[in-house]
């Protein structure tokens, strides 16, 4: 390790104050072989509160912060020194001594300087510039003049001494504080000790709001509030530090000898306290953006957005001390964290990362965990290093160029790559809209996932099903808010019928759907969108097959092949017979090639046939489809050359009534099929259920109704998302609903624990 002297350090590039995980974060984004980064450090160790303050454990989304982050959770997990991740569990717990050596070679591996032992005493300003920081270290004083300053202390030292304006709530409105302990398991019983003025509680509705956490090594963490102080007050929080080792005497003494949910810890001693009480909230900047409730509430997008909360709230009351009903827990979507959030009213050369940004409390309880501080502090540290680089000030930097560099880290800022974790809390079931005279009718809708959470759905509406004037119509849900509907094709005045919209790429949208006054007389119109659904082009005809049959798809979504071949299922509806196919493309839909139709024996078959397919891909060129029928039940066949021929039709034993259905291939191989279980009654399209399949469609044992009241509920179109599933279908063919929600919501307990064993390999529930 190169020894250099305090008086080398003035002259850093890069001034990052505060290591904990965002400042280290920040300080790995900012380094490269070029400039000088420099970490202080008030503590002994790096980590913050994941380490000092006894925190062993990351909540939010550790699978999609960024690179760094994960190099280092991959030399946790080599080591068998953290949790195996579970998107369903609140808290992914790690060894926190390893935590804090493994982050601190980290830093040194990039050449980065450390001062531990260290604390910010002054910083002067000019015209928005910090100019000069003076740092107090353990045998001497330091006077840094850096380019760039990125506080990460939570409390907010620099911005504070340069006289940048803050928030703090104070005792008994600040987030309150929590002390981490660890007691171990001796194998006997324990001789319990209550020193005296420590308090004794007489059951558990009294004692401090306690969290713990067994781990198989013997280990109990144990997390107790604290509550009653300042922790921006540097009287207040040696108060708080003093009252809560004698507050947890008090309730090691009440595991002891009373216990806990019914486990006494009468064997169990106490092994190690946190090296600080634990932190949630000290002073929060006046930014140039207050980040807000609402926004977070609502899954807000920013221009300047750079990194991703996927937390949700936790708020704990402030000013109780018991668990009192824990407080606001409320599941967010992912939600973006602006980069003005970042920068004190005025500032060129500092921003501030972590906890400490400009935001409302209850935002706050959501973005302060470590994932997200993680991301916060990448983005910082990348905005600093641009701002040195080019020798300019915040207000100028690039912010395309900037959010480049942060997606190139590993840091995606699309929202609609979240979603995963704590999927079981977020569920959706909403009205496109609530305009009940809108439509006289509206039906088959159909849906898409773009950018950002962003979903576009499509129906076709109007006087009837049938009527001239009907046309296809279109609202997105973007930021947790529904658009008003607006008609986004009419091509003449022939009725409109199915609309599918497909995700070509990145920004491309296609939208297809059929004109004509039966299905014997439709024709194929197309209308793209390359701006991700915001405008649309003219809608122009595409030629039929040499049959006269339109080209598809005909009601349900196409599917990308893995070696690239677009395949869109489709189905001829004479008056006498109907016949399935697909259509195939190798040039991305400029031209289709209709496949052989699926044999059927139409002389032995009960009804007309099948209509509308829906398919997917199991592996490579093996493709699978199933049908609505007329023979009361499900229909199935498969390919193994990419779609071009088909196996004989077969019926499964799912019933169905003619009425629409839908497939799609989730994340692990799982397929959900949205269909009406009906085989009598004809017609009837309620209850609307999902059914989902762990052996390519060959059973479907876990099933759940989602829609079961009088009424009509149909032709549902469903596709995949981080969180699990999206559904829309038609109500009474006045409305058009959207269902957004995980696996586990369509599963009983029972069927989950079943699941588990095919393929999550214990997924761990909160």
């Amino acid at each position: 390790m190169q020894h250099r002297s305090v008086d080398s350090l003035q002259e850093t590039d890069i001034l990052i104050v505060g290591g904990g995980m965002s400042g280290l974060m920040a300080a790995m984004a900012a380094k490269d072989e070029h400039n000088r980064v420099l970490i202080v450090e008030a503590s002994n160790v790096l980590g913050g509160q994941g380490t000092t303050g006894g925190v062993a454990g990351f909540c939010g989304d550790t699978q999609r912060v960024n690179d760094i982050f994960h190099e280092l959770v991959d030399k946790l997990a080599r080591n068998q020194f953290i949790a195996e991740y579970h998107p369903n569990a609140d808290r992914r717990e790690y060894d926190l001594e390893w935590c804090a050596f493994f982050l601190q070679e980290m830093v040194l591996d990039r050449n980065i300087d450390i001062l531990l032992h260290s604390r910010v005493t002054d910083a002067t300003v000019a015209d928005g510039r910090i100019n000069r920081v003076r740092i107090a270290t353990a045998g001497e004083e330091l006077i840094c003049r850096p380019k760039f300053v990125i506080d990460a202390t939570g409390i907010n030292i620099v911005v504070s001494r340069a006289g940048f304006p803050l928030v703090n709530e104070g005792a008994n409105k600040q987030l309150p504080m929590s002390l981490y302990f660890t007691l171990w398991n001796t194998g006997k019983k324990v001789q319990p000790v209550l020193p005296p003025g420590c308090p004794q509680w007489s059951g558990e509705e009294n004692i401090p709001m306690t969290s713990l956490h067994y781990f198989p090594s013997g280990k109990v963490e144990v997390k107790m509030k604290v509550v009653g102080f300042d922790a921006a007050d540097g009287v207040s929080l040696s108060q708080a530090e003093l009252f809560a080792r004698r507050q947890m005497a008090g309730l090691i003494y009440f595991l002891q000898t009373r216990g806990y949910k019914g486990n006494v810890l009468d064997t169990y001693t106490l092994a190690s306290v946190s090296r600080a009480i634990g932190v949630r909230e000290q002073k929060r900047l006046k930014g140039e953006h207050v980040l807000t409730y609402d926004e977070v509430k609502r899954g807000c997008v920013f221009e300047d957005g750079v990194a991703v909360g996927t937390y949700h709230t936790d708020f704990h009351w402030p000013d109780k001390l018991q668990r009192a009903g824990t407080g606001i827990v409320e599941m967010l979507e992912p939600y973006q964290i602006p980069l003005r959030s970042f920068i004190p009213r005025g500032a060129k050369n500092v921003l501030v990362s972590g906890r400490g940004i400009s935001a409302e409390q209850m935002a706050l309880s959501s973005f302060r965990v470590m994932a997200t501080v993680a991301q916060i502090g990448f983005a910082a540290g990348k905005a600093a290093k641009q701002c040195t680089d080019r020798g300019v000030f915040i207000n100028e930097i690039d912010l395309p160029r900037l959010k480049k560099d942060i997606n190139a880290g590993g840091q995606s800022l699309d929202l609609s790559h979240y979603g995963e974790y704590l999927r079981e809390m977020l569920f959706f079931h909403e009205d496109v809209f609530d305009l009940p005279q809108l439509f006289q009718q509206c039906h088959a809708s159909t849906i898409v996932q773009l950018q950002n959470n962003r979903f576009l759905v499509a129906w076709f509406a109007g006087t009837a099903e049938g009527h001239p004037d009907t046309g296809i119509w279109l609202a997105e849900r973007y930021q947790a808010t529904w658009s008003l509907p607006s008609l986004v094709a009419k091509v003449n005045d022939r009725p409109h019928w199915n609309p599918v919209l497909f995700k070509t790429d990145k920004d491309h949208v296609m939208l297809s759907f059929k004109v004509g006054p039966s299905p014997q007389e439709w024709t194929t119109w197309l209308t793209v969108s390359e701006d991700q659904g915001k405008t649309w082009k003219d809608p122009v005809r595409l030629e039929n097959h040499s049959d006269k049959s339109p080209v598809g798809p005909v009601k349900n979504k196409p599917i990308i092949l893995s070696d690239g071949t677009w395949v869109a299922p489709n189905s001829i509806e004479s008056k006498e017979t109907w016949d399935a196919f697909v259509d195939i493309s190798t040039d991305q839909g400029q031209t289709w090639k209709q496949s052989e139709k699926v044999p059927l024996d139409h002389a032995g078959f009960q009804g007309q046939g099948v209509i509308q397919p829906t398919v997917w891909e199991s592996k490579v060129n093996h493709v699978h489809m199933l049908l609505r029928s007329t023979c009361g039940h499900v229909c199935r066949s498969d390919s193994e050359d990419g779609g071009r021929t088909w196996s004989p039709l077969k019926m499964l034993s799912l019933p169905n009534n003619n009425s629409g259905l839908d497939v799609v291939k989730l994340q692990r191989d799982v397929l959900a099929l949205v269909f009406n279980p009906v085989n009598q009654n004809w017609g009837a399209r309620t209850p609307l259920r999902i059914a989902l399949s762990t052996d390519n469609g060959q059973t479907w044992p876990h099933q759940q109704d989602i829609e079961t009241g009088k009424g009509e509920f149909s032709y549902p179109s469903v596709i995949s998302t981080e969180t699990g599933l999206a559904i829309v279908y038609t109500y009474n063919r006045q409305k058009i609903k959207f269902w957004h929600g995980s696996i586990e919501r369509v599963l009983s307990d029972y069927q989950l624990e079943k699941l588990r064993d095919e393929i999550f390999n214990g997924i761990k529930r909160l």
